[in-house]
């Protein structure tokens, strides 16, 4: 066969071949094993400083500084055991000649290699992309669409954190692979030498020629037997030079590296056994295992230190007892929320709680004296705010937000904020100041120049207002339920029983009873029938919504959501608008269905209850493509964006009114806005309420607004949980129910937890054993993990409680420290009660005890009611 030889020919060939050749050699390069040790050794000491920074003001500075170095003990023990495999296990096996169980183990040990690397990556993804640490315990979060969704936003910052730990790798790829070699080494001679003391007579040694992998030596072997060289002294430099210098060298690695070891084997014995200090020491290969063991109760191990609370003195108590008898309900078929009254199930009763408190046989507040009469009620609008926190809603200037923004362009060089950035400021929320009647923003306006009374919707503005959770759908069945939300991560509640009645529930048990032809001329809807209606314009495919919706009383045919919008059964067409985050769509294409929920009730005389929750808000705070991004920040992006968003669904809300307005229904329409939780951006940066407790993710807006009723500011410490039974009572007082429903609904109403905020909240009660005070609690996302608690004698003091046990106790004053940048932390409960009386007051500290026990009863009381855990088959 005739082979070109020509030049021509060995340039095509080359041509030809080399992109293969470069991607081979590229593969090759990065496939080595010290590449490929450096990589993992980066990500395990990487993510162990990312577990330490989440926790590190949770440690004593002294504990930091004496046991610090002992922290990494595990870490260093898994770099070892990574580097036996990569630096010669492995290689000994990569031969054909291999047996079948050689193959195998050198695939396992492959494998443990990649799940090393690939998780403690993901973990420092994780802190990178939302500022807090992952826990492995809500992997499930990934088990639908919308989660899988979620978690691709991530995928830039992930290449990002790859890339930069593949080039950092590639540096110090012979670094780490000859220090992690010597303490290898080190681990390894005792074995060595016990197995070379057991080998037999007859059996001989040969060293084999190869090249030194521990320390990149072209040596082919070691003279051990040859004589050790002189130091020789007598010819000045000359004989300086002449000294084993790479013998020395590697006598004093090994010391270092021996030295190290030991001082790790030492300082882990005489560590003390604190759980703070083993909770920091475990590596993150472990911290999966770890997160899944430790679901144990951490609050059983409480131990008073003041005394200054009930202690364990409610071990015993319970508010589940017999289902309060009432005689309106049907004889034959339950209504659906009430199935306990027909099977003899115990159910929650106000009487037996030992934490309820009352003001129902209280007076009105007095700006509602004789005001409620006129105000008639008969569509009931809930509008969920996602992810607004208060001081969004309205915007305020000289705030903790307006001051990072203005210190961004500051830092930048200019005066402060530009002036196009601070008149979308000044315009961002109109109608949130026309539905509170805030209007003290900070801002100038014409009015204000003018001394003109700005106008207001009128109702009722709460400024010290607490969700019941800051995980979404929690804060659904607190607000919507007056109920606490269930302590378990994400939603959970759809397949439990929820141990009181919802507003859609309500209503549905009051459509059975008998319409009165006797009622009210001036409010003739008093007997009409409820048609309850949920819509979102993002999916409810997320965590099982849609099935919480249904278990909370709405019924299929009124959920609304992206997934409907976008189906050919839509009933207003077919919706292809692009989504604007990774849940849905914005919310303009609910205006032709909530209005025809309004429509359709008064030509069938019905009454509308109509929940929505917003959308656009959440992150990644995109706007629709016809809206105006105005930057607001130099580098605070995620704020920024963020306060846009929140213009947007002001400007939302606007529309929702106009349309009450041109229905002719906004006189007879109670319209209730509350955020589902907020976000604590502006103090700590962090973009989401996952294990985030700062208080910015806590306090939410909460107005009950209606044109008839007085404009009303209240700044009394209240909870979201307060809103169904203030829609109870508030249809009670202004005649808005016929005799036998103000009837049902006023039994209804006194076995509720929540105090109404029609009266004056009552902030404690006497009780048998001192003074009760009015806990206010939110279980903090994802719902497990920790729960926040405050009181409203104390209304400043707020105290994070750790339900498991690798979570700190956390205790603010929130009137001295409103960012929260200077939390009281600590893992150990005496400790952490020490410290707050160091630093707050002695006071304070009994207070945090006191709360610690209330927390207590309160966990297992909430297991009780919702039949959870070792209560499922109560």
């Amino acid at each position: 066969m005739h082979h070109d030889s020509s030049p021509g020919h060995s340039l095509r060939h080359g041509l030809f071949t080399s992109p293969r050749r470069l991607l081979m050699g590229i593969g090759s390069r990065f496939s080595n094993q010290r590449f490929v040790f450096s990589l993992a050794a980066l990500a395990v000491l990487g993510a162990k400083f990312v577990h330490i920074k989440s926790h590190l003001s949770a440690l004593p500075t002294v504990h930091l500084v004496n046991w610090g170095y002992s922290f990494f003990a595990q870490d260093f023990v898994l770099l070892i055991i990574l580097r036996l495999l990569l630096g010669g296990w492995l290689s000994s096996n990569r031969n054909n000649d291999a047996g079948f169980l050689r193959r195998a183990a050198a695939f396992a040990s492959w494998l443990f290699i990649g799940f090393v690397i690939g998780l403690n990556l993901v973990g420092i993804c994780f802190f990178a992309m939302s500022g807090s640490e992952i826990h492995w315990s809500n992997i499930g979060l990934a088990g639908d669409a919308a989660g899988r969704a979620l978690l691709l936003t991530g995928l830039f910052t992930f290449a990002l954190v790859c890339a930069v730990l593949a080039v950092l790798a590639w540096a110090l790829k012979d670094v780490l692979f000859v220090a992690v070699g010597l303490a290898a080494d080190i681990v390894c001679w005792p074995v060595a030498c016990i197995a070379r003391r057991r080998r037999p007579h007859w059996a001989t040694y040969s060293e084999v020629p190869q090249q030194d992998v521990e320390h990149g030596s072209t040596k082919e072997t070691t003279d051990y037997s040859s004589p050790r060289r002189s130091f020789d002294l007598s010819h000045g430099w000359d004989g300086v030079k002449t000294w084993p210098w790479a013998w020395m060298f590697w006598i004093a690695a090994y010391t270092l590296a021996g030295v190290a070891l030991l001082a790790q084997v030492i300082m882990c014995a005489l560590r003390p056994h604190e759980s703070s200090l083993t909770f920091m020491s475990w590596t993150p290969t472990l911290l999966p295992f770890i997160d899944f063991k430790n679901s144990s109760p951490n609050l059983e191990k409480l131990v008073p230190h003041y005394n200054s609370g009930i202690n364990r003195d409610w071990d015993n108590r319970t508010a589940l007892a017999d289902a309060v008898p009432f005689a309106w309900l049907p004889k034959d078929v339950a209504p659906e929320g009430f199935e306990d009254w027909y099977g003899g199930k115990k159910h929650y009763n106000a009487t037996m709680d030992p934490l309820r408190i009352s003001n129902l046989d209280d007076k009105l507040l007095p700006e509602l004296k004789k005001k409620l009469k006129d105000v008639p009620i008969r569509h009931v609008m809930t509008i969920v705010l996602e992810s607004t926190r208060k001081d969004m809603f309205p915007f305020k200037r000289f705030g903790i937000s307006e001051g990072r923004l203005r210190d961004t362009w500051v830092h930048a060089g200019y005066d402060g904020i530009p002036p196009d950035a601070l008149e979308r400021l000044r315009t961002l929320t109109p109608v949130a100041k026309f539905l509170t009647g805030d209007h003290e923003d900070g801002f100038e306006t014409e009015d204000k120049k003018k001394n003109k009374k700005e106008k207001s919707r009128g109702g009722l503005n709460f400024n010290d207002a607490y969700t019941t959770s800051t995980y979404t759908l929690k804060s659904l069945a607190g607000s919507l339920c007056g109920i606490a939300p269930l302590i378990a991560d994400f939603n959970l509640e759809y397949l439990h029983h929820f141990y009181q009645p919802c507003l859609p529930h309500i209503f549905g048990a009051l459509n059975t009873l008998e319409k009165d032809s006797n009622g009210d001329k001036k409010k003739p809807f008093g007997s009409y029938k409820w048609k309850s209606s949920f819509m979102q314009s993002v999916t409810l495919d997320y965590d099982n919504f849609g099935a919480l919706m249904k278990k909370m009383g709405f019924p299929q045919e009124g959920l609304i959501d992206s997934v409907y919008l976008r189906s050919d059964d839509a009933k207003f067409g077919k919706v292809d608008l692009p989504n604007v985050n990774y849940f849905g769509m914005e919310e303009t294409p609910l205006e032709d269905y909530i209005r025809d929920q309004f429509e359709s009730a008064k030509k069938a005389d019905e009454r509308v209850f109509l929940t929505h929750v917003t959308s656009t808000s959440h992150h990644p705070y995109n706007m629709p493509k016809n809206e105006t991004y105005v930057p607001l920040a130099r580098g605070l992006d995620d704020l920024s964006h963020y306060i846009n968003a929140i213009g947007y669904d002001d400007r939302w809300l606007g529309k929702i009114l106009n349309m009450l307005d041109e229905m002719g229904v906004a006189d007879e329409t109670l319209v209730i806005l509350v955020g589902d939780h907020g976000l604590s951006i502006p103090e700590n940066d962090i973009l989401a309420s996952y294990y985030n407790p700062n208080v910015g993710s806590n306090h939410v807006p909460l107005v009950f607004s209606h044109p008839k009723l007085p404009p009303i500011t209240i700044n009394d410490a209240v909870s979201a949980q307060q809103i169904l039974p203030t829609v109870l009572d508030l249809l009670i007082e202004t005649g808005s129910l016929s005799k036998d429903r103000t009837e049902a609904v006023t039994d209804l109403l006194r076995n509720y937890e929540g105090q109404s905020l029609l009266r004056p909240v009552r902030q404690s009660k006497e009780a048998d054993k001192g003074e009760v005070a009015n806990w206010q609690f939110t279980v903090i996302n994802p719902g497990r993990a920790m729960v926040g608690v405050r009181d409203g004698r104390h209304k400043y003091w707020r105290m994070v409680v750790p339900v498991v046990d690798n979570i700190e106790w956390h205790f603010t004053d929130v009137a001295k420290d409103p960012a929260e940048k200077q939390p009281v932390l600590g893992f150990d409960f005496t400790g952490f009660l020490a410290k707050i009386e160091e630093t707050h007051g002695v006071e304070a500290a009994r207070w945090a005890e006191e709360a610690a026990f209330v927390a207590r009863w309160w966990v297992e009381e909430n297991s009780k009611r919702w039949r959870y855990g070792p209560y499922a088959a109560y």
